[in-house]
């Protein structure tokens, strides 16, 4: 036997042994790892026994916010009750909390006269949603002071009720933006700049008066939304100082309004900006790219506490003369 096995060559035995150990493997392959690696460790369930049944109710179900919530600023429709005026609006300090983006979608707007999308009659006339308790209204007395800007301001805007420019149309453009933000027009265009530029727009508009130029506004304050459907030379959303989030800080802080003729001679208004605006520390900034465009500079702030107390002053003097005369008796 070992000299059969001897004779035997030893490539002859080895590639015997591969064949055998090759064929082995071929076996446990097909007959064991292919079923294993076919099958599933999980019973398979009867048909429709997994299928999920979610009512229609549960899908379409609007999203209602609790009575307990208090989701600052969001207005409810039972407050829309009280006549509007700037005495109801956010100070400067709350003014990001009438961002739509946090509100989601805002309190119907009451539907005061229109014309042509524009709202009519005085500033007061109009009703809104009353502000919750969680955003602090301003002082009346500071409300007081503002009124006379804030009316002369809004009889301005609407001395040219269509919008227009090289871009085209937009008069539906405001409205759509107030509608969007839960406020009425009033409250949106004029009560959305800073109060200060608003003080230095009333002087230099009634020396615009006074001059002869009948001017108005194109445009006052753009929260973000508004300023993402303007059109033409602008700003990026948030970084527009019409009101932009980032730029400003939102609603009160607007810093910026277009304007125009309600003549339609739009360059006298411009000339006489770039000829007198400085005293009011107002200026074009782009006469060419964007004429339209006026901004505050310089120590503003400062000036305008100026000009509000030089318009104060008779009303004050007078006041005080009354009570004098009420002591003395």
């Amino acid at each position: 036997m070992r000299a059969y096995l001897g004779g035997i060559p030893a490539d002859r035995f080895s590639h015997s042994a591969i064949v055998v150990a090759g064929s082995l493997c071929g076996i446990l392959v097909f007959f064991v790892a292919v079923p294993l690696a076919l099958s599933s460790p999980f019973p398979a369930p009867r048909e429709g026994t997994w299928v999920i049944d979610r009512p229609a109710s549960h899908i379409a179900a609007p999203i209602t916010i609790p009575a307990d919530l208090d989701p600052q600023g969001i207005v409810q429709e039972s407050e829309m009750v009280f006549p509007w005026s700037f005495v109801s609006l956010p100070d400067s300090g709350a003014a990001s909390k009438f961002e739509p983006a946090q509100l989601g979608d805002p309190a119907p707007e009451p539907q005061p006269e229109a014309n042509g999308g524009m709202v009519t009659g005085t500033i007061g006339e109009a009703a809104v949603p009353r502000p919750s308790s969680a955003v602090a209204s301003p002082p009346k007395r500071a409300a007081a002071i503002m009124h006379e800007v804030d009316d002369y301001l809004w009889e301005v805007y609407q001395r040219a009720p269509a919008k227009r420019d090289g871009s085209g149309d937009f008069t539906w453009k405001d409205p759509d933006a107030a509608k969007h933000f839960g406020l009425p027009m009033p409250a949106y265009v004029i009560g959305g700049m800073d109060p200060d530029f608003r003080e230095q727009l009333y002087h230099a508009g009634r020396a615009m008066d006074e001059a002869g130029i009948r001017w108005s506004l194109l445009s006052a304050f753009r929260d973000d939304y508004r300023q993402s459907i303007a059109s033409g030379l602008k700003a990026s959303s948030s970084n527009s100082l019409h009101g932009g989030k980032h730029r400003t800080g939102g609603y009160g802080h607007g810093q910026a309004v277009d304007v125009t003729s309600a003549d339609g001679n739009a360059s006298a208004v411009w000339h006489w900006i770039d000829a007198h605006g400085g005293k009011f520390g107002l200026y074009r900034p782009m006469p060419g790219a964007d004429p339209a465009h006026v901004q505050s500079k310089g120590s503003w702030h400062k000036l305008a506490e100026t000009l509000r107390q030089a318009r104060l002053r008779p009303t004050q003097e007078a006041s005080a003369a009354a009570t004098a005369k009420t002591s003395a008796r």
